[in-house]
Order: C-alpha cells, then sequence, then structure tokens
C-alpha cells in the first residue's frame, strides 16, 4: 500500500475513533450523573439542587474514596504518560492501553459526580492513545506517528465539545506541531470528521446557552480594561495549576490526603451547589443572568478547589474550570466599570473575560478565543474585541514573564 495512503487511511480511522471516544465520554459522563443525581434534566443546576445536599455530600465522598483506591493502585502498577509524553516517546515506548483508557474512564467519572475539575483532559489523552495504535498498526514513520498523536488529542477535544476550529489551533498553539499543508490537512480532516461522527449523540447545540451577542466602539475600552485586570488573575490560577500538577501527590500519602480533599468539597457542595462540577454550573448561571451573591468569592473558592483536588492527587483538566473563572472575573470587571459610570454590555464582558483567561492559562490567545465562541455559539463578528483583549493580555504575561 503507498505511503501516502497509508497516512489517509490512519487519518481517517482517527477521526471515526476519536468520534467514539466523544460519544463513549458522554454517555458515561450523563450516566453517573443520572446514576448520582437522578434523572437527567436540560439545567444541570437544577438536577444537583433537586438531589439534595445530603446526596451530594454523600456522592462526593464516596466519589472520593474509590477515585483514591483507584488512582493509587493504578499508579503503582503502570505509568501513566502525559499527551506531550505519548508525542514524545512515539515509537519508542508504548502507553499501556488498558491503564490509560482506565484513567480517563475515571477522569470523566469524577467530573459527572461533581468534582471540580475539567473533562477534557480523558477525551484528549484516549484520542492521543488512538493515534499511536493506528500509526503502528499503518507502520507509519516517525515523524507521522507523532503529527497523529496530536491530531488524535486534538480530535478528541473537538468529538466532546464539537469545536473543530478551536481544536485545530489547539493542536498546534498547545502541542507544538509545526505548521504545513500537510499537518494542516491531517489536523483539520481529524478534528472535523470526528466533530462530525460525535455530533448526532454529543449534538450541535453550543455548551453553554447565550443569546447573541454585538459590540460596539466601547468594547474596545471594556476589552482593554479586562485585559489588565484579569490577567493577572488568570496568572495567579495558572501558576497554581501547574503548580498542582507537578506537586501531585503520587505516594502513600494519597490515601488520606485525596479523601479529604472530596470531603471539604462535598461538605462545601452539600450547602451551595453552585460549586457542583467542572465550572459548567457556574458559567451558564453568570451567562443565563442569574444573581450570585459574593460572586468574587465563589470564584476564589472554586480555583481553590481546582488547586486543592489536583494537588492532592486526583487528575483533570483546567479548561472549563478556567472558562468559568473568566466569565465571572469579566462580569465583575464590567459591574465595576458600571459603578464608576460606564455603562458596558456584561455579555461581551463575560466573552472578553473568558477569551484573556483561557487564553493567560492555556497560552494559547487564539486557541482561547475560537473557543470563547464556540463553546457560547457565537459568530465570528466578535473577533475584533476579542482579539485586542487577548493581544493585550498576552503582551502583558510575557512582561510579566521577562520580570521573574
Amino acid at each position: 500500500m503507498p505511503y501516502g495512503l497509508r497516512v489517509l487511511l490512519a487519518t481517517l480511522s482517527l477521526g471515526i475513533g476519536t468520534g467514539l471516544v466523544g460519544i463513549a465520554c458522554h454517555y458515561l459522563l450523563e450516566g453517573v450523573q443520572g446514576l448520582a443525581f437522578g434523572q437527567d434534566k436540560s439545567d444541570l443546576l437544577q438536577q444537583f439542587q433537586e438531589a439534595g445536599g445530603l446526596r451530594r455530600f454523600l456522592v462526593l465522598c464516596v466519589t472520593g474514596c474509590f477515585a483514591t483506591a483507584f488512582w493509587h493502585i493504578l499508579q503503582k502498577r503502570y505509568k501513566i504518560l502525559s499527551i506531550r509524553q505519548q508525542i514524545d516517546l512515539a515509537g519508542d515506548r508504548e502507553p499501556a492501553p488498558l491503564a490509560h483508557l482506565l484513567h480517563a474512564g475515571m477522569q470523566v467519572a469524577i467530573v459527572g459526580a461533581g468534582a471540580s475539575v475539567g473533562k477534557e483532559g480523558a477525551p484528549r489523552e484516549v484520542g492521543a492513545l488512538l493515534a499511536g495504535r493506528l500509526a503502528k498498526g499503518f507502520s507509519l514513520a516517525l515523524k507521522e506517528r507523532k503529527v497523529l498523536v496530536a491530531c488524535g488529542a486534538g480530535a478528541g477535544l473537538a468529538a466532546v465539545y464539537q469545536v473543530p476550529f478551536a481544536s485545530s489551533l489547539f493542536v498546534f498553539e498547545i502541542l507544538g506541531l509545526a505548521y504545513s499543508w500537510q499537518n494542516l490537512l491531517l489536523v483539520l480532516t481529524s478534528t472535523y470528521l470526528a466533530t462530525w461522527v460525535a455530533q448526532s449523540i454529543v449534538g450541535q447545540e453550543a455548551i453553554y446557552h447565550l443569546f447573541a451577542v454585538s459590540w460596539s466602539a466601547s468594547s474596545f475600552l471594556q476589552a482593554i480594561v479586562i485585559a489588565f485586570l484579569v490577567t493577572p488573575l488568570a496568572l495567579v490560577f495558572a501558576f497554581l495549576a501547574k503548580r498542582a500538577s507537578h506537586k501531585r501527590r503520587k505516594d502513600g500519602t494519597v490515601l488520606w490526603a485525596l479523601p479529604l480533599a472530596f470531603l471539604a468539597l462535598g461538605s462545601l457542595v452539600a450547602f451551595f451547589p453552585i460549586f457542583m462540577g467542572n465550572g459548567q454550573v457556574l458559567a451558564q448561571a453568570l451567562l443565563s443572568s442569574q444573581l450570585i451573591p459574593y460572586l468574587p468569592l465563589i470564584l476564589a473558592v472554586k480555583g481553590l478547589l481546582v488547586y486543592l483536588l489536583l494537588r492532592n492527587g486526583a487528575y483533570g483538566g483546567t479548561l472549563t474550570p478556567s472558562f468559568a473563572l473568566g466569565i465571572g472575573s469579566g462580569y465583575l470587571v464590567t459591574l465595576l466599570l458600571t459603578v464608576l459610570g460606564i455603562h458596558l454590555d456584561p455579555a461581551i464582558g463575560m466573552l472578553l473575560g473568558a477569551t484573556v483567561f483561557l487564553g493567560t492559562t492555556l497560552d494559547a490567545p487564539l486557541t482561547a478565543i475560537a473557543l470563547s465562541l464556540g463553546f457560547t455559539g457565537q459568530t465570528w463578528s466578535l473577533t475584533i474585541p476579542l482579539v485586542l483583549a487577548a493581544g493585550l493580555s498576552y503582551v502583558i504575561r510575557k512582561r510579566w514573564e521577562k520580570k521573574r
């Protein structure tokens, strides 16, 4: 079989496979949520509220104990490779398939049970794992193997969140794939095919419901102020998240530390269900113009909960928590401007805040813009103020890094 045809078939197989991975993650998440909190409802916050405080507390305590035992046993027997390690070690060291599948499944399960981490790590890791197996099966060269693993991670993200363009940017900006016509073709083919395959089950609607937002000349002022005020907050969260991942407990201390972290989370959500899950509940409440008292304190606690779980042994992503924190931060800055007599649109403020926060924590401003638009179903007409906010935030972050 010609080599080019083998690369094409591997890419098409990857797109279809990661689409199925996205479907599996969707069913697993909904299944855990239904089992833990009752029948699925369109309003996730309502589902959590109707379950009752005691049930939320018990679910998280049980989940914490189960997850602790699972990860402690898994990590004693297997080496879990990150996506970056899978790319770097492609052709040299094969990750253990079953261990990685179980590891990814647990990440999705704890999010379904209400843990304050993101679910996006799981489909990316499984997509990368699948890509490695396909690359080996089609006997691809080392260069194409690495490219395909990166494509798998992007396609997994695209399938779960239905954001193929943003996921394509993720592969180039965050995973560092070199720009070339061949790489661009492979990335777009895998991400868009995975999105299409998963679409019938995951759905075509945007994850967050928000009316169509428009911008005006005043949005430029809003973008500048939000970039200056939100970027430092995002830098603090990014520092904590990175530190938590690097210092994550993997020894015997996880046996008491992680259950205690889940106990703390469960005790909190027993009274305040707004802290449940990966941040989707909090972000949607703000986007729906629901009144949330003590919002600055809630955002600070939400960020600390993410750190607490990751630092004490849990695995999960920070993308959706970052989005929620950015939505809240942008909203607060817009309220501050209103107090000063400058009345601006809270909706565009929240999108600007999400873009700045994501761009800082991901170190990928273009991906952040595409995710903010894709998550909320907005048109590309909002790109101009988002580019201004993301670009200015990028400059602020780079100047801060030089001073360190």
